[in-house]
Parts: structure tokens; C-alpha cells; sequence
């Protein structure tokens, strides 16, 4: 996919400017030679370019179709930065909404990825042999010159959210500056309507939802489907599920029998605890497996919570998870703290609405695992999560490149370009005008923390994760059997993890 530039000064070139340049060439006579003695014209410097892909927070225009302003104040931040520093051009990347990964691992192995990229947490332990990304722990350690008093740049944000941009080598290689979340967002007017209340344990969520279904609604919106929303709610439901009834089994798989009634705490990264390392490890010893007890029982449990999803829920597109919330279809959508300015400026919501506190607990009642509350589907690093690819010292733009990079994580630009978004708490020190409506995300991230194993996504290697989330919803579509699937994810799992061990040998130690 080729990169091009977005940004108003670009369409400007484009459609006017580059035009009209064009015919004024044409018309203009031949620039006489400059007389003898006269001074030669200067040659003009080219400026220093790097480029940057923002994701979510790329600036853009608002199209007649949108309903709420999308973002825009990296223009903001694009334009003072080069007004002070003439000499460099900040271009951000058009966003990419499908096949992202693929996308940065065609341009980073080609060398044509652009200066900045952003970069899922989890995906460090995978890549950072390969060469792709700056190590930036020296610069880390230099003073940002736009925070006032400032000696170390890391001292700025929050310990465990720069933290989580280390790889197992130590160093660390991505950016972050904040804090994401989900909750169960519901509409309290249905609930009211229905005559139920916010459920304490899921034995409870269970009745309010057979309620809600008998009413003629839909208790909670959800896709499985494969272009996007098995990748994102299959994701979230294994991981708190799995967190859950494997409370008692930790120690276990991190440490082995030696370890077997030792306590894994939970921290703001998820998989902090046990991260692809631990868990290849885990695996090739048998401590961890789809044949355990414990994994049937997540997929029981996800399984039995499917009746109360959208019918055919597997092939439910994923924009409609959040219209069937809005148009008052379904009771319950689980959705990211991204939409907190969608839901806070959709004309379409007419009702009153609120976020579960937390997830209804599982407990005994309902499994023989259970008994621990679910840790936050939250985490550190959202939107802004951002590597420097390699090449940026290769083209010459490394120091420019870092000094962006500092210039945006300043606190009080942090917090503009998220306030701007509307989605994302800051991960800094300072939250001085940070939106006090994300605070609900943040507050369960601290009261429960987040999952201890580290999420299928980036536990192993992609090709298991793809064959995983297809099973899954064959799965919970009725087309294959638990053991089906159990069996096949095992063959998986370990073909996975000896490929990473041939590609990481030193992760064999420890075991």
C-alpha cells in the first residue's frame, strides 16, 4: 500500500497550488541568466521529513456522514511544531482500517515504513530481534525541552505505562502516553423498563439477560465474525474468562510445581506476569494446554453467553455491535473507552445510559473455577502507542524524529490531542485537563488490574492466533465440538510454541 501525504497543506498542493503551478509554468517566460557580478539565488534547503502514522488520531475533515467531529489536533500540533523548526516537515499517513499488520510488516520489510508507526504493546516480544525499531532507552534518559524543568524524559509518564513498551531484551522500543479501556455500556431507561438491575455476580447477569431477551430485546450486542469481530470480542472474552478460571492454576504455569501455590498479581500491562517467554515454556511442559480443564470451562462459559447475543452473532458486522446499542435494540454493548465521544454526542441515543462498575463476578455457583472478580479489560497503551522504525537514522531524520516524538508527549499536548479524540485517559504524571469522563476505566484498571496470561493475540505467532479466532467461531456457531477445536488449538499451540523457541532459544531458559 503506498503511504501518501494528509493534512491541509497537502489537499491545498493538490487541488489548487500544484495546479495553477502547473499553467504558470507553462506561461512564463524564460528566467533570464543573472548578470555578471550579480549574487547567485540561495540555494533553498530541503526540509527534513518524517512522516507518521497516527492511527486514531490522524487528523482528517468532517465528512457529511459523521455524526461527531473526528479528530483533528495533530494539525494543531503539526503546525506550531514546524513553525518553530522550519527546517522539518511533519506528514501524517492516511489511516488504515483493515489489514494494519500486514500493511507495517510489507513496509518495514521493505524499508518504506514511514518514520513513526503505531505499535501494539504485545507485538514487542514478537519483533523487536528483527531490526525494525530504535532502541530508546538513551533518549529516554535526555531531558524533553517541552516540559519545563525536565531532566529525563521518561519521568514524565506514569512508571508501568512507558514500561510496557519494553521487549524481553530489557530496552524499550515503543512510546506510550496512555491508558484505554471497556466496560458494559447499558441502557439504564430498558433496564428500568424491564425491572432489572445492574448484576452483581453473572449467576444474576444470567437472569437479568433471560429477562431482557423475554422482553424482546437484545441483552448484549456482540460480533464473532471474521473481519473483525471475533479478533476484537473473541479476544476480550477469552482473556477475562481465562484470567478467571485460572486464578488457582498461576503459580503453576509460571513456575511449575515449586511454584504451585505461589500468587501471580495482576498488573496495569496485560500479561505482564506471564508473557510469551513464561507461557512457550508452560506449554512445552505441559502446564498449560487447551486439554486443560480449565480452557473447556472458558469455552463453556463464553459458549452458554452466546444464547444471548445478536442471532447469528458470527456474522454480525462489527459497526452493528454499536447500532444496535444505539438504536435501542440491544440492552448492552461491550465497547471500548473510545466511544466515550460517540455515545456522548450520537443524536441517534435517546435513552439514559451508564457502565456496569465491573463485570458480574463468576462465582461458584456458576463454575467450578470460579470465585475471583474479573480484572479490567483495560490496559496501558490505546491509541497512543508509537515505535520509531529503523530507517529514520537511516534517511537522517532520527534526532528530528525524536524531538516530534517529545514534543507531542509533552503533557499538555498529550492531553489536547486525547481530549481531542475523546477516547484514551493519559498515561503521564501530569493529567492537568485530562477528561474526568474516562474515569471509570481508569478506576477499575487500579481496582482489579488487568490479566495476568498474555492475551492470545500476541502470546504466540499469528498464524496461531488467525486459526484460533476461526475456530472459535466455528465453535460457538455449532460447526465443530469442543473437543474438535480443543484438539485442534492444542496441535496449534505447540506447533507455535517450537517456532518461537527455534527463533528466541534463550526463552528455554527458565523452565
Amino acid at each position: 500500500m503506498k503511504a501518501e501525504r494528509l493534512s491541509r497543506r497537502a489537499f491545498l498542493k493538490l487541488a489548487g497550488v500544484g495546479t495553477a503551478g502547473v499553467f504558470l509554468a507553462a506561461c512564463a517566460p524564460v528566467a533570464p541568466a543573472p548578470q555578471e557580478g550579480a549574487e547567485a539565488p540561495k540555494e533553498v534547503k530541503e526540509k527534513k521529513k518524517v512522516r507518521m502514522y497516527a492511527q486514531a488520531l490522524t487528523p482528517r475533515e468532517r465528512l457529511e456522514t459523521d455524526r461527531w467531529d473526528p479528530p483533528q489536533k495533530m494539525w494543531d500540533m503539526e503546525k506550531a511544531y514546524e513553525e518553530a523548526h522550519p527546517d522539518v516537515d511533519i506528514e501524517f499517513v492516511p489511516e488504515i482500517p483493515t489489514g494494519y499488520e500486514e500493511w507495517l510488516v510489507t513496509q518495514m520489510s521493505g524499508g518504506t515504513a514511514p518514520e513513526i508507526v503505531w505499535y501494539q504493546r504485545g507485538y514487542i516480544a514478537r519483533d523487536y530481534q528483527k531490526g525494525w525499531f530504535v532502541n530508546l532507552d538513551p533518549y529516554l534518559e535526555q531531558p524533553n525541552p517541552y516540559v519545563e524543568g525536565n531532566k529525563r524524559w521518561i519521568d514524565i509518564f506514569q512508571p508501568p505505562v512507558i514500561a510496557s513498551g519494553t521487549a524481553p531484551d530489557g530496552h524499550i522500543y515503543m512510546i506510550t502516553g496512555d491508558i484505554v479501556g471497556t466496560g458494559f455500556f447499558y441502557n439504564k431507561t430498558m433496564f428500568e423498563e424491564v425491572g432489572v438491575d445492574v448484576p452483581e455476580t453473572w449467576a444474576e447477569y444470567e437472569e437479568v439477560q433471560q429477562a431482557l431477551k423475554d422482553a424482546g430485546h437484545i441483552p448484549m450486542s456482540i460480533s464473532m465474525d471474521l473481519a473483525g469481530g471475533v479478533q476484537l470480542w473473541g479476544s476480550w472474552t477469552t482473556r477475562e474468562v481465562q484470567d478467571v478460571v485460572y486464578d488457582h492454576k498461576m503459580g503453576y504455569i509460571k513456575w511449575g510445581e515449586e511454584g504451585a501455590n505461589k500468587t501471580v498479581s495482576r498488573t496495569w500491562k496485560p500479561g505482564e506476569n506471564l508473557p510469551p517467554p513464561v507461557m512457550v515454556r508452560a506449554i512445552k511442559a505441559g502446564r498449560y494446554g487447551a486439554k486443560d480443564p480449565e480452557w473447556k470451562e472458558m469455552l463453556r462459559i463464553i459458549k452458554d453467553w452466546s444464547q444471548f447475543w445478536p442471532e447469528g452473532f458470527w456474522a454480525v458486522p462489527t459497526d452493528d455491535v454499536y447500532r444496535l446499542w444505539a438504536t435501542g435494540e440491544a440492552a448492552v454493548a461491550w465497547m471500548g473507552s473510545w466511544m466515550n465521544k460517540p455515545v456522548r454526542n450520537d443524536p441517534l441515543i435517546e435513552f439514559e445510559w451508564g457502565i456496569f462498575p465491573k463485570i458480574p463476578k463468576i462465582t461458584k455457583e456458576t463454575s467450578e473455577f470460579g470465585g475471583v472478580d474479573f480484572p479490567a479489560m483495560a490496559g496501558v497503551g490505546g491509541v497512543f502507542q508509537y515505535a520509531i522504525a529503523s530507517v529514520a537514522e537511516e534517511r537522517g531524520v532520527l534526532d528530528e524524529t525524536i524531538d516530534w516524538m517529545r514534543f507531542i508527549t509533552a503533557p499538555k499536548n498529550l492531553i489536547a490531542l486525547l481530549n481531542d479524540h475523546g477516547g484514551f485517559a493519559p498515561g503521564t504524571v501530569d493529567t492537568t485537563g485530562a477528561d474526568p469522563t474516562l474515569s471509570v476505566y481508569t478506576e477499575m484498571m487500579v481496582k482489579y488490574g488487568t490479566e495476568r496470561i498474555e492475551p492470545f493475540d500476541s502470546m504466540l505467532t499469528r498464524e496461531f492466533v488467525d486459526t484460533l479466532w476461526n475456530l472459535l467461531q466455528q465453535f460457538l456457531a455449532d460447526q465443530i465440538s469442543m473437543e474438535e477445536m480443543t484438539d485442534r488449538v492444542q496441535q496449534e499451540m505447540e506447533r507455535a510454541a517450537d517456532q518461537l523457541l527455534a527463533e528466541h532459544p534463550d526463552w528455554a531458559e527458565g523452565s
